[in-house]
C-alpha cells in the first residue's frame, strides 16, 4: 500500500496523466472546438501549454514574491528591497539565517519544481497521442510540429528550473505512462547541452515539417497558436533566442562547446518584441473581482514594489529632480514621480536601500507632506525607523494596510510616496501584454557574445549596448501606453505616470552615453558592470527570476552592502545571497534513491554549475553604500 501512495504521489508531481480522461477542460479560448481527430487533440494540447502560469503568469505566484510574510527572489536580488523583512526590526534580526528556506517547503519559488512537471504534463500527452498515431500506423504528417514545440516549451522551462535547483530529473521526467515513477536527476550541464543540440535540431526541421502539414491543419495551428498564430519564422527566432541565451549562460563553463551554436544561432533573432495577449488579460480587473490575473498579486502587495538604488541611481544620474537631457528616458515609464507641488515643474525619484545607515536618512532632508487633499500624510524617521500614515487616514501607523497602495488615486500616489514605487499604471491597473522576449534582453546576450569573442554579431559589443537601450525605451513606452484602469487623474498627474515617450533625438543621445560608458569601462568585467546594470533596469521585477540567475553567473551589478536595523546584530554580506534553491522536502520523502545521488550537493550556498570557478568567491556586494549616509 505504501509503495502505490508514492506512485500516486509521484505520478502527480511528474507528469503521469490520462490522455483521455479530462481533455475536454483543454480546449477553451481561443477556439472553442472539440477535437474530433488526434491532430486536433495534440493542437488543444500545445494551447494548454502555453497558458500555463510560466508565461501568463499568475495572482498567487505574484503575491507569494512580494508578500512580506516571505523573503523571495525580487527581495535576494535586490530588485524588491522594502518589504516588513527589512523595516520590520524582528523580521531584519533573521535576515541572514538563510536556512530558514529549506523549512519553507510551501514556498513560491520552490513550486516551481513541481509545477515545471505538473503543469507541463499536457507535454507527455502529447508524445503519447503520437506514439499512438505511430502504433496504429496513421501519418503523423500534421501532427508532429505540436510534438516539436512543445519540446521547445518544456525544455524552456526545464532550464528555468536548473537555474534554480541544479540538478533536477529530466531524461526520466514525463514517463509515468511508462512505469517511471522514480526518475533519476540528471547532470545539470547534460541537461543543458541536451536542449541546446534540441533547439538546434527542431529549427532546422520546422521549415520542411510546415511545409508538409495540408492547409486545413494549418489554418488549425494559426488558431490554436496563442503565441505567433502560426508564425513559423517568428518560432524558429523565438527558439534560436533561447538557444542563444543557454550558450551564453553556460559560455564561462563550456565556451568551446557553445561557440558554433551561438554562431548558428544569430543569424535568425527575432527582429520585435514578441509579446502576448493573455485570454485571462482582461478577465477579472483589479477591484472588480478576485480575478488571478498577475496584476492582482502585485495590486495586493504593491507597497513592496519600491525601486531600489542599484536600479535608481542608473537612471536618475544627477539630483533627485528627473531631466530628461541627463537621465534615463525610461524612468517616467519604469518608475512612479513624487512632485512636492502638484505639479510637473519638479519630478522627485527616490531609490531605496537595504543598506540601513543610508536607508534611515532617507528624505528627513525633505519637506513632509502635511495636507493631501484634505488628508493627512505626514513621515518621518522616528527612532531610526518610518513612522508611516495611511493617506487617507490621519492615524499614524505601521501596518503594511496602511501603505501607500494603488487603490488611492493616482494624484494622491505622486503626492505622497515616500520612495519611487514601480510605476502603478504600467505594472498594475493596466492590460499590458506579457512577454515571450524582448528585443534586448536579446542585445544584451549579443553584446556579451561580442564582448568575450564567443561569436561574430557583425557588431562591437557596444553597439549592441546601444541597440539594447534603445530597444529597451521602445518596450517600456509601450508597456505603459497600453490601456489602464487607473480612475480619474490631473492632467500633471497623468503627464507623470502616462508620459509622452521622448524624441528619438533624446532616447538616441542617451543610449549613446551608456554605450560611451560602457566603451570606457576598464576590461571584461568593467564591461559586464555596465552590460548587467542595463539589464537589470530592463527586466526589473518584472523579470525577477531571469535577473536572479543573471546575477549568481555574472556577480554584477554590484549590489548595496546590507546593514541591520539593529545595531547589535552583525549581518555577514558575504553569506546573504542564495546560490540556488534546495530541492523540496518532498524529494527525500517521495524519491529518496534518486535524491540521495544528488543529497550532498543540495545546498543553498552550493553554486549552480554554471558560475565559472573564479567567480564562486566573488563578492556580491559593493564595499560601500551607493549614496552616502548624511551625517
Amino acid at each position: 500500500m505504501k509503495k502505490l501512495i508514492y506512485i500516486l504521489l509521484l505520478s502527480v508531481s511528474l507528469g503521469w496523466v490520462s490522455c483521455s480522461s479530462e481533455l475536454d477542460e483543454y480546449w477553451k479560448d481561443p477556439s472553442k472546438y472539440v477535437p474530433q481527430e488526434p491532430e486536433q487533440t495534440v493542437s488543444g494540447l500545445l494551447t494548454n501549454m502555453q497558458k500555463t502560469r510560466f508565461w501568463l503568469e499568475d495572482y498567487g505566484e505574484w503575491y507569494w514574491l512580494l508578500s512580506y510574510q516571505t523573503f523571495e527572489v525580487p527581495q535576494l536580488a535586490a530588485l524588491a528591497p522594502y518589504s516588513e523583512s527589512f523595516i520590520n526590526a524582528n523580521a531584519d534580526a533573521e535576515y541572514g539565517n538563510l536556512d530558514r528556506f529549506m523549512a519553507d517547503a510551501n514556498g513560491n519559488t520552490y513550486g516551481r519544481f513541481s509545477r515545471f512537471y505538473t503543469d507541463l504534463r499536457s507535454y507527455m500527452s502529447i508524445n503519447d497521442e503520437i506514439a499512438e498515431m505511430e502504433r496504429l500506423g496513421k501519418p503523423t504528417t500534421n501532427a508532429i510540429i505540436y510534438q516539436r514545440l512543445a519540446t521547445v516549451l518544456k525544455n524552456v522551462v526545464a532550464l528555468q528550473t536548473v537555474d534554480i535547483f541544479n540538478s533536477i530529473p529530466y531524461t526520466e521526467a514525463f514517463k509515468g505512462t511508462s512505469g517511471v515513477f522514480f526518475p533519476k536527476y540528471d547532470d545539470p550541464m547534460e541537461i543543458y547541452k541536451s536542449v541546446i543540440d534540441e533547439y538546434k535540431t527542431i529549427v532546422a526541421e520546422l521549415p520542411s515539417i510546415y511545409a508538409n502539414m495540408s492547409d486545413v491543419h494549418k489554418k488549425t495551428f494559426e488558431t490554436q497558436d496563442i503565441f505567433f498564430k502560426g508564425d513559423i519564422n517568428k518560432w524558429m527566432q523565438y527558439i534560436n533566442s533561447q538557444n542563444l541565451k543557454a550558450c551564453v549562460r553556460i559560455s564561462g563553463v563550456a565556451e568551446d562547446y557553445v561557440k558554433p551554436y551561438i554562431a548558428e544561432a544569430i543569424k535568425n533573432l527575432p527582429a520585435e518584441d514578441f509579446m502576448m495577449t493573455s485570454p485571462q488579460l482582461n478577465e477579472n480587473r483589479v477591484g472588480l473581482s478576485s480575478g488571478g490575473i498577475i496584476q492582482r498579486g502585485r495590486y495586493e502587495n504593491y507597497y513592496c514594489m519600491t525601486i531600489p538604488d542599484v536600479i535608481m541611481t542608473r537612471m536618475n544620474r544627477g539630483g533627485d529632480e528627473y531631466d530628461i537631457n541627463e537621465d534615463d528616458p525610461r524612468l517616467p515609464a519604469i518608475a512612479i514621480g513624487f512632485t512636492p507641488d502638484g505639479t510637473t515643474d519638479r519630478v522627485e525619484y527616490y531609490g531605496v536601500s537595504m543598506n540601513w545607515e543610508r536607508q534611515r536618512h532617507l528624505r528627513i532632508t525633505l519637506p513632509i507632506i502635511k495636507e493631501v487633499d484634505g488628508k493627512g500624510n505626514s513621515y518621518d524617521v522616528n527612532g531610526g525607523r518610518w513612522n508611516i500614515t495611511n493617506p487617507l487616514d490621519k492615524t499614524p501607523g505601521v501596518s503594511h494596510s496602511n501603505m501607500i497602495r494603488p487603490q488611492f488615486s493616482m494624484d494622491v500616489m505622486v503626492k505622497s510616496c515616500m520612495f519611487s514605487y514601480y510605476n502603478p499604471v504600467t505594472y498594475v491597473l493596466s492590460e499590458s501584454p506579457l512577454r515571450i522576449v524582448s528585443q534586448a534582453e536579446t542585445d544584451l546576450f549579443l553584446a556579451e557574445v561580442a564582448l568575450k569573442n564567443l561569436a561574430s554579431t557583425g557588431k562591437t559589443a557596444g553597439a549592441h549596448i546601444k541597440d539594447a537601450v534603445k530597444h529597451s525605451t521602445d518596450y517600456w513606452y509601450m508597456m505603459n501606453a497600453a490601456p489602464n484602469y487607473a480612475g480619474t487623474m490631473t492632467d500633471a498627474t497623468k503627464a507623470i505616470l502616462t508620459p509622452t515617450k521622448p524624441s528619438a533625438a533624446i532616447i538616441d543621445n542617451y543610449a549613446n552615453k551608456v554605450q560611451g560608458e560602457f566603451d570606457a569601462a576598464a576590461g571584461v568585467e568593467g564591461k559586464m558592470e555596465i552590460l548587467m546594470q542595463q539589464k537589470y533596469i530592463h527586466l526589473n521585477i518584472a523579470g525577477a527570476y531571469e535577473a536572479f540567475a543573471e546575477l549568481r553567473r555574472t556577480r554584477h551589478p554590484k549590489l548595496e552592502p546590507i546593514t541591520c536595523i539593529i545595531p547589535a546584530k552583525s549581518l555577514i554580506n558575504q553569506t546573504m545571497m542564495l546560490e540556488r534553491f534546495t530541492l523540496p522536502p518532498s524529494e527525500r520523502t517521495n524519491n529518496m534513491e534518486s535524491y540521495s545521488a544528488v543529497m550532498e550537493d543540495d545546498k543553498w550556498g552550493n553554486p549552480v554549475f554554471w558560475v565559472p570557478q573564479s567567480k564562486v568567491s566573488e563578492s556580491y556586494f559593493l564595499p560601500a553604500a551607493i549614496k552616502p549616509s548624511l551625517p
